[in-house]
Parts: structure tokens; sequence; C-alpha cells
């Protein structure tokens, strides 16, 4: 092994995996609905009824585990941009999913057994008696979640770099929370809805985070994030509030993503 000694031009010019969240309703499955080539994995019940596109509809983890194999599995490229609406439906199922993962490991082979018994017959999901792991003291259960949301996301990366799709966009809901400022007053913050650690996690691992918002009809992905939000990213042309869709008189909408995803 040697030490570099040239410098190297970019490799990469469009953030392979984008983020993008904002508040319900807002228009974002709209907008990703005019991407060119796309394919919308719906996990929000009923959240493209109302777009034309190419979607896919998913009711459960089993079914997203099972479309993204078949995504690996095709012998030749699915789509251009890949859309996951939205991490915030993932979020919640990993919970479910990180319960069942902890119950056959040998620390929860007694966890929601009847009589608490390895040999206990198991208690469903389904089941009012049934408890996740976030309810494991201490918040130890909280890394079995967090581990069923890590690995979703490396098979997602894994179909870029397989080269069977181009680009992903994870929708993700936006959390408002109050926080401290130095003057001691509570500011309002606008945040991504996701789980604990799960969001430090998906944003330093993305390669663009935009918060969608509209105003006066016109729809702006920003990555500013001097201003009470979380945004940003390592694309160069990714930066302050960029025009993405307008509203146009016969009520149809446009959308620039030339403004994203450089040719």
């Amino acid at each position: 092994m040697e030490l570099v000694t040239s410098i190297r031009k970019p490799t990469f010019t469009n953030a392979r995996m984008h983020l993008i969240y904002g508040v319900p309703k807002c228009g974002k499955t709209a907008i990703t609905a005019q991407l060119e080539n796309h394919l919308i994995l719906e996990l929000e019940p009923g959240g493209a009824d109302y777009v034309s596109g190419r979607v896919q509809e998913i009711n459960k983890p089993k079914e997203f585990n099972e479309v993204i194999e078949l995504i690996k599995a095709s012998p030749t490229k699915v789509c251009d941009y890949l859309i996951v609406d939205t991490i915030t439906k993932l979020d919640e199922w990993s919970e479910i999913v990180g319960t069942y993962n902890y119950m056959n490991k040998p620390q929860g082979k007694k966890f929601n057994r009847v009589g608490e018994k390895e040999d206990g017959a198991i208690i469903p999901h389904t089941d009012k008696r049934f408890e996740t792991v976030h309810e494991i003291g201490q918040g130890y259960g909280y890394k079995h979640s967090r581990e069923a949301m890590t690995t979703w996301y490396d098979q997602l990366l894994e179909l870029v770099v397989l080269g069977k799709v181009s680009y992903i966009i994870l929708i993700a809901h936006v959390k408002d929370k109050l926080v401290e400022a130095r003057n001691g007053d509570s500011v309002e913050t606008t945040d991504i809805n996701l789980t604990g650690k799960v969001k430090s996690i998906f944003a330093s691992r993305v390669d663009a985070i935009g918060h969608f918002y509209r105003e006066d009809g016109k729809g702006y992905l920003s990555y500013d994030n001097e201003y009470k939000v979380v945004c940003g990213g390592r694309c160069p042309h990714l930066d302050g509030s960029i025009l993405i869709s307008e509203k146009m008189s016969d009520k149809s909408i446009k959308t620039y993503w030339e403004n994203i995803y450089l040719k």
C-alpha cells in the first residue's frame, strides 16, 4: 500500500441517497412521482392514491423485504429513482421487527412467550399482551429496532452499488419540537420524524437532506441548516432553498428536478 500523492476529482455529482422530509400531505409524493423512470415503494396506506406513477403498495415489513430482494435479483436495471415513502413508517415497523429479532436471540428466548418460558407459546404482535423491545428497561431494547433500520438502509444502498437503481429518495415526515435557546427561551425547531439515534444515523449516512416546504404555490427544498431545521448535504450544488415545484394555472404541478439532479 502506498500513500496517495495526487489530487482526485469528485467521483459523484448527485446524491445517491437523498432524504426529503416535510409535513404530511404537503406534496412530497406528488413531486417525486414526476421523476422520470421512478418506482415508488408506498408504505403509507393510501399515500399515493391521488398521484399518477409507478407505485408498489407495501403493507408490512415482509413485503418490503420481498421487494428489495426482487429488485436485487433483477437481471437489468429496475429504475433510475427508487422512492421509499415513507421511512417514518419503516421506523414504526422496525419496533416490531426488532422485537422478533430479539426473541430469536438467546437473551430473548423467554420474551413474549406464555409463562415467560422458552418453550411457551409465542405471543404475536397482534395480541394485546405483546411487548416490544422498547419496553425493556434503560432503553436497552432500542438497539434492536435500530439494527433493523440500519439493515434496511444497507440493503437499499446495495441496490445502488449493484446498479439496480441510480438514486434513492427516502421520504420522511416532519416532527416539530421545542428546544431551549441560549437565552433560556424555548424555540420551535423542525426535525425529522424518526426514533432516537436512528435519526442521527440516517442523517450522517445520506448524501443530502432536504426540507420540503411550500410558499405561495411554489415548493422548495431547503438545504440551509442555519435556520432551525435539519438539512444539508455533501453535494456542492445543493445549497440554500431550491425551487422544486410550482402550481400552474390549470392546477397541475410543474417540477424542476433538474435543479436537484444535475445531468
